[in-house]
């Protein structure tokens, strides 16, 4: 189904079920029909660039940052880069949450060890478009920090804490690799250049 141009009404025309299916409920049905790719992005303005960075070394330590969903999307599939780092038991773990933090999305893990490159995890999840918080660290550290490739951003109020409001990005404690039930977005501690991970969400074609 495609998107149908808006049409310009005249005085006194009659108007069928055929012209108010088109006008309204097909085109209703494109803008809010789930989509099959995408790439949430930070709230913060991007320059269009990404880095690898490394993950911190250790796994008590999440990485965290908001990024906006446009679209819905029923995703089958996650995506993300590992430039270089890690060793045998090396694993990487991503959550999705809820904007206010008190919602857990999804929770997966990547028993990746020392391999590099994009890396897929299977999973099947529908997610509404709106604003989300998500998380990135190691679930098990093995020998070096895995590095992963992120947003560069403006840094301006991402990385700036205003007491009593939520932060943009930052990190956070956690307990051996786990991605904590809920979480506070005014607790995370922020820090300049923040690792926003770039991930891509697969959907069904």
């Amino acid at each position: 189904m495609a998107w149908a141009a808006p049409k310009t009404w005249t005085a006194g025309e009659v108007v069928t079920k055929a012209m108010l299916d088109e006008q309204i409920r097909d085109n209703e049905i494109v803008l809010h029909a789930p989509i099959v790719s995408l790439i949430p992005e930070p709230v913060e303005p991007t320059t269009g660039a990404s880095a690898a960075v490394a993950l911190a070394a250790n796994n008590t330590t999440a990485h965290l940052g908001v990024v906006r969903i446009p679209r819905p999307i029923t995703i089958t599939r996650i995506l993300y880069n590992i430039g270089a780092g890690g060793a045998g038991t090396s694993s990487v773990r991503i959550a999705l949450y809820s904007e206010d933090g008190q919602t857990q999305i999804f929770n997966v893990t990547d028993v990746c060890g020392a391999a590099t490159g994009i890396r897929p995890i299977d999973i099947a999840k529908t997610i509404e478009a709106g604003n989300y918080i998500i998380l990135i660290c190691h679930a098990v550290y093995d020998t070096s920090a895995k590095t992963i490739t992120r947003f560069v951003y403006d840094v301006t109020f991402c990385s700036a804490d205003y007491a009593g409001y939520a932060d943009l990005s930052g990190t956070l404690t956690i307990a051996g690799g786990a991605a904590p039930a809920t979480i506070t977005p005014t607790a995370f501690t922020t820090v300049a250049a923040a690792l926003i991970p770039v991930i891509r969400f697969l959907g069904t074609p």
